[in-house]
């Protein structure tokens, strides 16, 4: 059972990179760089906050 559970897995995983290629999303698809630091300090301590509302009070 272990033998078939490994050749599906591994058989769904190159369907999965094929299909993913076939509508562009291949790992040989460029990927924007980007052009400046968009993690300041302002930026950074306004994610952690917005991050903390999801914890509640147990944080």
């Amino acid at each position: 059972m272990t033998l078939i559970k490994a050749w599906t897995t591994q058989k769904l995983a190159k369907l999965g990179l094929w299909l993913a290629s076939a509508f562009g999303f291949g790992m040989d698809t460029a990927q924007t760089t980007a052009t400046r630091d968009t993690w300041g300090p302002d930026n950074l301590a306004s994610f952690g906050l917005e991050m903390s509302k999801g914890f509640g009070v147990g944080l």
